[in-house]
């Protein structure tokens, strides 16, 4: 990644040339929380900011990158020490006031890069609010989803997603300084009532906390973790994601579509 779309890297002449140049702002959302022995506190959005940074070097000259909103949903965190939360609507305001700041100099279109799966649904609803009420076209990439192919040949436990070998391995060939001084495999805490588990069918939405579930913080195992693997993953989601931003930038604005008539029977 080249710090050149970073709009916060750019003078005020810089970024106004870029900003005409371009068609699409990149917003990484992540978190603060915390990834147990295995992961520092801000690996969500180290990796969303890492990925951003590669689309929109993909996609020069048509996306800028904003800085990272390092903050999102990390309430079933916060039973492990230096989890940072904030709520759904302050997530949901920022994001409309930076869309709407970014509006302003021509930028029209955002594709929100995430790195936190705690943030998927409230970016789900930001989505639409921003397209249809604000006529703002939006959109929201999460890495997990954009390699899950990829991530399916490399995992080695049922239960992985946080600080597991997955995660880790994508921190491996990002930065080593974003792993702990020791990998642990999750120490789970299996104790889930009816139709709970969401890592079976049928499962229906609750509200559990981290502490609830693993008695360290982490699921998966961390110890299987590879760089190689790790590339691989980002290699995908970056294509993936830059092959979606190309297109989303060729094609007109979803927002201007005329009301359809319908004839009276």
């Amino acid at each position: 990644m080249t710090d050149q779309h970073r709009l916060d890297k750019m003078t005020t002449d810089q970024a106004d040339r870029a900003l005409r140049a371009s068609a699409v702002a990149l917003i990484p959302v992540g978190a603060t929380e915390q990834h147990g022995p295995n992961l520092v506190h801000g690996i969500d959005w180290r990796v969303a900011e890492e990925i951003a940074g590669r689309v929109a070097d993909a996609v020069t000259p048509s996306a800028v990158v904003v800085p990272p909103l390092p903050f999102g949903l990390s309430g079933h965190h916060i039973g492990f020490p230096g989890t940072l939360h904030i709520s759904a609507s302050t997530f949901m305001a920022v994001c409309k006031d930076v869309s709407a700041s970014l509006a302003r100099y021509g930028i029209t279109k955002i594709v929100f890069v995430n790195g936190h799966r705690g943030n998927e649904n409230v970016l789900g609803v930001l989505v639409g609010e921003l397209t249809y009420d604000l006529g703002i076209e939006a959109a929201s990439a999460f890495w997990m989803t954009q390699a899950s192919d990829v991530i399916a040949r490399h995992r080695r436990t049922r239960r992985w997603g946080h600080g597991c070998e997955i995660e880790t391995s994508v921190a491996m060939s990002l930065d080593p300084a974003l792993i702990g001084q020791r990998l642990q495999p999750g120490d789970l805490i299996e104790d889930y009532g009816a139709y709970e588990d969401n890592y079976e069918p049928h499962a229906l939405v609750t509200a559990r906390s981290f502490a609830s579930r693993t008695r360290n913080g982490v699921f998966g195992d961390a110890t299987a973790a590879t760089s190689a693997a790790g590339a691989e993953i980002v290699q995908v989601a970056v294509e993936r994601t830059a092959a979606f931003v190309e297109d989303f930038v060729r094609r007109p604005p979803r927002t201007q579509e005329p009301v359809r008539q319908v004839e009276n029977p």
